[in-house]
C-alpha cells in the first residue's frame, strides 16, 4: 500500500515485508505498481525515472511499459532482440480512501475482494486533507501496532505531550462498551475521558459530554481507523499498517474532518498541526510499543493479562486467530 499524495509521475518505492514494488503515475492519472527488481541485473527501480511513459532502470536504461514488459535495452545490438523474460510483474492496483491498494498473487492471481467500504469516511462533510497525509515507521510488529491503534485507554500516560496531559484528578474508570462485528471488521464506539486537558485538543475537547466521544474500526488484515468527534466537528484517521520485516512496520495515515476544509490559510495551519501532532503521537506510541515482548503478538495462547476494558483487543485477537486458521485450511 501506498498513500495516494505520495504517487507522482516519478518512481515512488513500496517497501512491504516481501519485497519491494515501485508505484508511478501515468499521464492521465492512473496509478501503476510493478515488482521494483530490474530483470537485468536486479537493481531497484524505484531509483529510476519515467522516460516517454517507460520506466526507466537507473542501472542501464532498460525501460518498462505499464504491463513490466521491457521495450527497450540501449545496448541492444541491431541484430537483438529484447528477451522474453526481460519484465517485471505487474501488480493489479486501484486507489480507494486515499491509498494505493495492491494485490500480492499468492493463492488467487487476481484480486477475490474488493476494498472494503469505511462508513465513517462517508459522513456529511467528511474531506479528506492530502497535505495531512502522514507515515511514519514503526520499530515493531504490525500486530503491536494495529493493537496500539485501537487501544482504548493508553492515551492518559504515552501522549502528554502531544494530545496533552489529563487532570491528575480526572476518573479514568472506563465505561464499558460494545464491539461490533462483521466477518472482516470489527467497530466499536466510546466516549472520551477528558478533564483539563491542555495542547490543541483544549481548543477541542470541552469536558465530557455525550457528544464527544471516540469510534475504531479494524478491518482485516492490516487497516483501522480512528475516529474522534466533539460536537458537530469530527475527525477520521485512516491508518493501514504495512510490515516491512519482522520489528519494522510502515504506518500510512490519511486524515479527513468536516471542518476547516477550504478556508486557505486556517486550512493549512490545522493540516500542519494535524502532521506536527501524528509525528509526535507516533513517536510516543512508538518509544513504548517497541518494548513489548514479545515482539509480535501471540494471538492464541498469549500470557499478557487482559480486562473488560481491552474487549477490543480481545476481539481483534480472536478474529485474528480464527483468520490464521482458516487460511491455513484453504
Amino acid at each position: 500500500m501506498a498513500l495516494s499524495s505520495a504517487v507522482n509521475h516519478q518512481p515512488l518505492a513500496i517497501p512491504f515485508e516481501g519485497g519491494e514494488l515501485v508505484a508511478t503515475r501515468t499521464q492521465q492519472g492512473s496509478v501503476v505498481v510493478r515488482r521494483a527488481r530490474c530483470a537485468h541485473r536486479g537493481c531497484s527501480l524505484s531509483g529510476g525515472w519515467i522516460k516517454n511513459g517507460h520506466l526507466t532502470c537507473p542501472y542501464h536504461g532498460w525501460e518498462y511499459d505499464e504491463s513490466g514488459q521491457c521495450v527497450h535495452i540501449p545496448a541492444l545490438r541491431q541484430e537483438e532482440s529484447i528477451p522474453a523474460r526481460a519484465r517485471v510483474e505487474a501488480l493489479p492496483a486501484q486507489e480507494a480512501h486515499g491509498l494505493v491498494w495492491v494485490w500480492i498473487a499468492g493463492e488467487h492471481d487476481q484480486p477475490t475482494t474488493g476494498v472494503e467500504a469505511i462508513p465513517e469516511l462517508e459522513l456529511p462533510g467528511m474531506t479528506h486533507q492530502p497535505s495531512a497525509d502522514l507515515s511514519y515507521t514503526f520499530q515493531t510488529h504490525f500486530s503491536r501496532s494495529i493493537e496500539n491503534g485501537i487501544d482504548p485507554t493508553h492515551a492518559p500516560f504515552t501522549h502528554g505531550g502531544s494530545i496533552g496531559k489529563v487532570d491528575t484528578t480526572a476518573n479514568l474508570v472506563f465505561p464499558s462498551y460494545e464491539v461490533v462485528q462483521t466477518e472482516r471488521t470489527l467497530f466499536s464506539r466510546m466516549p472520551i475521558k477528558v478533564k483539563k486537558i491542555r495542547g490543541i485538543a483544549k481548543w477541542l475537547l470541552r469536558g465530557d459530554a455525550e457528544d464527544i466521544y471516540k469510534a475504531y474500526r479494524f478491518v482485516y488484515p492490516n487497516l483501522l481507523l480512528s475516529l474522534v468527534n466533539f460536537g458537530r466537528f469530527t475527525l477520521v484517521s485512516l491508518q493501514a499498517h504495512v510490515p516491512t520485516g519482522g520489528t519494522s512496520t510502515l504506518m500510512l495515515s490519511t486524515n479527513s474532518r468536516n471542518f476547516l476544509r477550504n478556508r486557505p490559510l486556517l486550512t493549512t495551519w490545522f493540516n500542519r498541526v494535524t502532521v506536527k501532532t501524528g509525528d509526535k503521537i507516533a513517536l510516543e506510541d512508538d518509544n513504548v510499543i517497541k518494548t513489548q515482548n514479545p515482539p509480535s503478538v501471540a494471538f492464541r495462547g498469549s500470557n499478557d493479562v487482559l480486562v473488560a476494558s481491552d474487549l477490543i483487543l480481545i476481539e481483534f485477537r480472536k478474529m485474528m486467530s480464527k483468520r490464521i486458521q482458516t487460511n491455513r485450511k484453504e
